[in-house]
C-alpha cells in the first residue's frame, strides 16, 4: 500500500502569520509585501516543480496574478486575528509518475475551486522524489465579479478535513491505477481499520543535516564564483620579492603627490613680482624631497654653491685658464718652449706649483 498524507493548516494573522510571505515561499517567488512595507524574498527555490493559481467561476482576471491576490486577501480582513487562508498539502504516493503529479494537482485545486475558493498550488521536491507533495493555498471568501465576498463557513468545520481526506484518496487511487499500478491508499486511520500498527510519526528535515547541505552549497558556490585573475597577486620588487602593501601604498602617496607638485619652471611666471618671487622661493624651500634628492644633497661638497657669488678679478683670469689643465704636460701633445699661447716661454711648474 502506497503511503498517505494530507494535512489541513490554517494562515491566521493572530499566530504573526502573513499570507503574502506563505503565497512567496510556497510559490518560490519574490512578492511585495504591501501590509509589511518589504519584500516577501523566496526567490531561487530549486525545489518547486510547478505553480499555478486556479480561479472560479466569475472571478476578475486580476486575481490571477499571485502579488495582486494575495494583498488583496490581507486588506480584505480586518480583523487582527483574522484568519488568511486556508491550506491543504498531501504527499504525492512515490509510485505516482512525475508526469502525473500536475494533473492530480489540478484535480484537486478544482474540487475547491468549484465551492468558490482561489486556489494557489505549488508542487515541491527534492529532485531525488523522497518527499513529494502538493500544497494548495486557498483564499476563506467567495469571490465574485467585484471582488472578495462573504467568508465561506464550510470551512470552518472539522467535516472539510474529513471531505478533504476523502477527496484525496479517490483522486490518488484513480491516478495510481491510470499509471499501471495496483497500489492504492487509505484515508482512515489504523485504529479505523482496527490494524495493530503504530502510526508513524513525522519528523521533519533534520536541522543538522540542512546545515551540513548549507554549508556544502556555499563551499560550492565560492569554488565556482569567477575571480579577477590578478586578484591577490603580490606585486615584486626588481630583486623579484614581494613588496608589501604599506610600503606599496606609501609608494603610491608619494608618487601622487609629485604629480601634484607645481612645475619648477612656472616660477618664471613670476618674474618681475618681487613678493611672487619671494613665495615661489619658500614655496621651492619647503617641498618635500624624495630619499634619493636627500641622500644627494648630503654628499654634495660644502661649496657646490660657491659659483653663486665669483669673486675672480679679471687679472685672474689668463692665470686660472693656464692651470685649469694643469696636468696637460703627461700628455705627449705638450707645447714645446718657447710655444706658448702667448708668445712667452712656457716652463715646466715646480713642484711646488703642481
Amino acid at each position: 500500500m502506497a503511503i498517505y498524507h494530507l494535512n489541513v493548516k490554517n494562515i491566521s494573522r493572530g499566530d504573526g502569520r502573513s499570507v503574502v510571505t506563505a503565497a512567496a515561499y510556497r510559490a518560490g517567488e519574490v512578492l511585495p509585501n504591501e501590509a509589511e512595507e518589504r519584500l516577501s524574498d523566496f526567490g531561487g527555490r530549486r525545489d518547486v516543480v510547478a505553480t499555478e493559481i486556479r480561479l472560479p467561476a466569475g472571478a476578475p482576471e486580476w486575481m490571477a496574478n499571485r502579488s495582486s491576490l494575495w494583498n488583496a486577501v490581507e486588506v480584505a480582513e480586518k480583523r487582527v486575528d483574522a484568519r488568511l487562508a486556508k491550506e491543504v498539502e498531501f504527499a504525492l504516493p512515490v509510485e505516482l509518475p512525475r508526469s502525473a503529479w500536475l494533473d492530480v494537482a489540478r484535480t484537486m485545486a478544482d474540487a475547491y475551486t468549484a465551492q468558490g475558493f482561489v486556489v494557489d498550488l505549488a508542487i515541491h521536491d527534492d529532485g531525488a522524489r523522497r518527499n513529494p507533495h502538493v500544497h494548495l493555498l486557498m483564499s476563506t471568501r467567495r469571490v465574485g465579479p467585484d471582488g472578495f465576498g462573504l467568508k465561506i463557513r464550510s470551512a470552518d468545520g472539522k467535516q472539510f478535513v474529513t471531505e478533504a481526506r476523502a477527496l484525496w484518496e479517490s483522486v490518488a487511487n484513480a491516478a495510481l491505477g491510470k499509471a499501471g499500478h495496483a497500489v492504492t491508499v487509505d484515508s482512515r486511520s489504523y485504529a479505523k481499520r482496527k490494524l495493530q500498527h503504530v502510526p508513524g510519526r513525522h519528523h521533519g528535515p533534520n536541522p543538522q543535516e540542512r546545515r551540513v547541505r548549507r554549508l556544502q552549497a556555499q563551499r560550492e558556490r565560492d569554488i565556482m564564483a569567477p575571480r579577477d585573475p590578478d586578484e591577490d597577486l603580490p606585486v615584486p620588487d626588481p630583486d623579484g620579492s614581494p613588496i608589501h602593501p604599506e610600503q606599496l601604498a606609501a609608494a603610491e602617496d608619494r608618487m601622487l603627490g609629485d604629480m601634484h607638485r607645481p612645475v619648477p619652471g612656472e616660477a618664471s611666471q613670476t618674474e618681475g613680482d618681487l613678493q611672487a618671487a619671494r613665495m615661489a622661493v619658500d614655496q621651492q624651500n619647503a617641498r618635500e624631497v624624495g630619499e634619493d634628492e636627500a641622500a644627494a644633497y648630503r654628499l654634495a661638497p660644502e661649496n657646490h654653491l660657491d659659483w653663486l657669488e665669483d669673486n675672480t678679478r679679471p687679472e685672474d683670469v689668463p692665470t686660472l685658464e693656464r692651470w685649469e689643465n694643469h696636468l696637460d704636460w703627461l700628455g705627449t701633445d705638450r707645447p714645446e718652449p718657447g710655444d706658448g699661447a702667448d708668445g712667452r716661454e712656457w716652463n715646466r711648474p715646480g713642484r711646488d706649483e703642481r
